[in-house]
């Protein structure tokens, strides 16, 4: 009889996103992030790394389960860091 070896192999993919903001300035810091290096993104943004349909976004807005900031024009910016989590407080996706 032939002796049957098993082996097992891993992938590790890595993603990388480049966000750009329109005046070239740096992004905001999120202020509510224990450790202050997590950026603040447009919706439209969070919802590309999210991978996430834009309502969904705002929906995590409204239940909280993202920090969030609001400009004084009414732009929305969301805590890339709070994504991470957003989709197991919210029950969502």
């Amino acid at each position: 009889m032939a002796k049957r070896s098993k082996s097992e192999k891993f992938i590790e993919i890595h993603e990388l996103y480049v966000i750009r903001t329109a005046s070239g300035s740096l992004p905001a810091l999120c202020a509510e992030c224990s450790t202050g290096d997590s950026i603040m993104v447009a919706p439209e943004h969070a919802a590309a790394v999210a991978e996430a349909p834009l309502r969904i976004i705002y929906r995590w807005v409204e239940l909280g389960a993202v920090h969030y900031k609001e400009g004084p024009d009414g732009s929305l910016s969301i805590c890339l860091k709070s994504l991470l989590t957003a989709g197991d407080q919210a029950g969502e996706i």
